[in-house]
């Protein structure tokens, strides 16, 4: 038998306890990711450099069309990355129905997962869920999340794959 991993956590139950899942089982809260907001505002930076040296523009043009580029890039990532603001999604849950805790105060509401939801790698998922205020994008820094929560949304999010 191989040496015990330390800091990890036992996945079978005891003998004699219950094995299936409890409903606090079917529901992830979500941490946010400073390293994929620095990855972002870094491609930020470089789009707006490129634009401001290598455009035969005036330097008011060039100038206002960074401002446009950034203003929705930075509002997309304090929403879905970061986490913050009234639109952010803080958790989700599965058990009877997708819902997500919406904002600071954590408002559950119905969602349904969108097409065009994917998993980059291991590293991160996007997710697109439509529910009766709109569409929200959740960005998840699979490294930053609980590993058992984070694998049982994947599991999850497999078996209700939607479908196209």
């Amino acid at each position: 038998m191989s040496p015990k991993i330390p800091g990890t956590r036992h996945f079978v139950a005891p003998s004699g306890a219950p094995t299936e899942l409890l409903p606090c089982c079917s529901r992830i809260d979500l941490q946010p990711s400073v390293r994929a907001a620095t990855v972002a505002g870094g491609w930020l930076l470089l789009i707006c450099a490129v634009v401001l040296v290598s455009v035969a523009l005036p330097l008011l043009a060039r100038i206002g069309i960074c401002l446009a580029i950034a203003t929705p890039v930075l509002a997309a990532v304090r929403t879905s990355v970061l986490l913050r603001g009234d639109r952010a999604v803080r958790g989700l849950q599965w058990s009877g129905g997708w819902q997500a805790c919406v904002g600071p105060d954590r408002i559950r509401t119905p969602v349904t997962l969108r097409v065009g939801s994917f998993r980059v790698g291991r590293a991160f998922l996007l997710l697109w869920l439509e529910s009766c205020d709109g569409i929200h994008a959740l960005f998840i820094d699979v490294g930053r999340q609980d590993p058992p929560a984070i694998r049982r949304l994947c599991r999850e999010l497999i078996a209700s794959k939607p479908k196209v």
